[in-house]
């Protein structure tokens, strides 16, 4: 049963690594596109974010491949410095998120400064 489901759980693996680098790649192109402060750092978190998910999907997709002890040293660290990229993601686009209003009222100000 194993060898039947093994490369339709690869093939996910391999889904996911594909669009969350896309995710990451399209963060990190509004990162540097905007003006902004705030947004410019939470673009940047969600860009570590979709990158963790990247190399969570990379690490199981190894281990999936490859059944050797090796394998599955690097790939315990690369779980590990995914998971911390994960939670830091998570943590600084909470935290940035709170911040939008007031980024957009002090922008509208500036604006207003601008035609006066």
């Amino acid at each position: 049963m194993w060898n039947t489901i093994l490369p339709y759980i690869v093939s996910l693996t391999v889904a996911v690594m594909i669009f969350s680098l896309v995710l990451t790649l399209y963060q990190i192109a509004r990162y540097f596109r905007t003006n902004r402060e705030v947004r410019k750092a939470w673009h940047r978190a969600r860009g570590r974010m979709m990158f963790g998910i990247f190399l969570l999907a990379f690490a199981f997709n190894q281990v999936l491949l490859f059944t050797t002890l090796v394998a599955y040293l690097i790939c315990a660290v690369l779980i590990v410095f995914a998971v911390a990229n994960i939670s830091y993601g998570v943590q600084a686009t909470r935290y940035f998120e709170q911040y939008f209003e007031e980024e957009d009222r002090a922008w509208a100000e500036l604006e207003k400064e601008k035609k006066a």
